[in-house]
């Protein structure tokens, strides 16, 4: 019955917001780097976060800290203002960390422990707690944000964490199972509307960066909840296996313009996704190869769950290391033709 509560709240909120966006012209236009066809809907992450608030407040399901929900709402404003005015990227980042020290002081929601990482017993934070969770919230916030290029990836790889500690917590019986949920579906919904016919009652809409800042937010402090002390149900080092995707992309990607010397944080259209394309494959295609790889590294985490959490540490290590080749590959081949022309 809950389900359906929060099903039926979303897909009135989000057909809402549509048309909203698009009457109040906040919308997304095509561009060099953006492809797509007409002024789509930015109230994506608008209706994704209403629908929360929704369930938060009349539905009665509880947040892991409302401290965190309440700071959740100040990351979604800065959002809303940054896909009405446009912040610098540097700004924003800045405002992430400054959200990830909030969450970890303030929100009650902070890295304490990374567990056993050195082979040598775990290891406790202690002064770096504070510092290190703020790394976590801006680090995967700006990656959901960077990967947030194609219909339906952003939204797909924020899906993918949540729905895992879903499942973990809806079997241990835990008592925030129900606040997972609660974002679980108006996600779903918004990837029927970005993904869907496009038409008169299912438009096209984008995430935006209220979207996808602020669900990486939420992201991060679903990981971290679910993998510290007595609410724990995955290794920290799992956390990282669940999320990576988006961060390889976005280190891969620095990588990437550091090696062409250009900006770190410009954007551009260096990605793993704009590569795949460039290549040859659509964007439903690449969104399956993408999110199948996402799908593996996360099973392959949860698999590693058996070992100790260095030799886990170790092979994700390993995967970056493969990442990271194959993407310089890729971009040195790219170069190629031009060299000889």
């Amino acid at each position: 019955m809950l389900i359906l509560q929060i099903l039926l709240a979303a897909l009135l909120i989000t057909r809402v917001s549509v048309s909203i966006g698009a009457r109040a012209g906040l919308v997304d236009g095509p561009s060099e780097r953006k492809r797509h066809q007409g002024n789509v809907p930015l109230t994506g992450g608008i209706a994704v976060f209403l629908t929360i608030l929704f369930g938060t407040f009349v539905l009665g399901i509880a947040p892991y800290t409302y401290p965190m929900l309440l700071i959740a709402c100040a990351v979604f404003l800065i959002g809303v203002f940054d896909d009405v005015r446009h912040i610098r990227a540097s700004a924003r980042l800045l405002l992430e960390f400054a959200s990830g020290i909030l969450l970890a002081s303030f929100g009650g929601i902070a890295i304490g422990n990374v567990g056993n990482l050195l082979a040598l017993g775990d290891i406790p934070l202690l002064l770096l707690t504070i510092p290190l969770s703020a790394l976590a919230v801006a680090g995967l916030s700006n990656a959901y944000n960077m990967i947030d290029g194609i219909d339906g990836l952003a939204a797909s790889t924020i899906f993918l964490p949540l729905l895992v500690l879903y499942l973990l917590a809806e079997q241990a019986a835990h008592p925030m199972a129900n606040a997972v949920l609660l974002m679980l579906v108006p996600l779903a919904v918004f990837l029927l509307f970005n993904l869907g016919p496009d038409n008169r009652w299912i438009p096209k809409m984008f995430l935006g960066d209220a979207g996808s800042v602020t669900l990486g937010f939420l992201v991060t402090a679903s990981l971290v909840y679910f993998s510290q002390g007595d609410n724990a149900l995955i290794k920290p080092v799992t956390a990282l296996w669940l999320v990576t995707l988006p961060l390889m992309d976005m280190l891969a990607t620095m990588l990437r313009r550091a090696r062409r010397g250009h900006s770190l944080v410009r954007a551009d259209r260096s990605h793993l996704h704009h590569t795949l394309m460039d290549r040859g494959f659509g964007r439903r295609q690449t969104l399956l190869l993408m999110m199948g790889y996402a799908v593996l590294c996360a099973l392959a985490g949860l698999l590693l769950e058996g070992i100790p959490e260095y030799l886990s540490l170790l092979c994700y290590f390993l995967l970056f290391c493969a990442h990271c080749w194959c993407v310089v590959s890729l971009d040195r081949a790219a170069e190629k033709p031009d060299a000889l022309a």
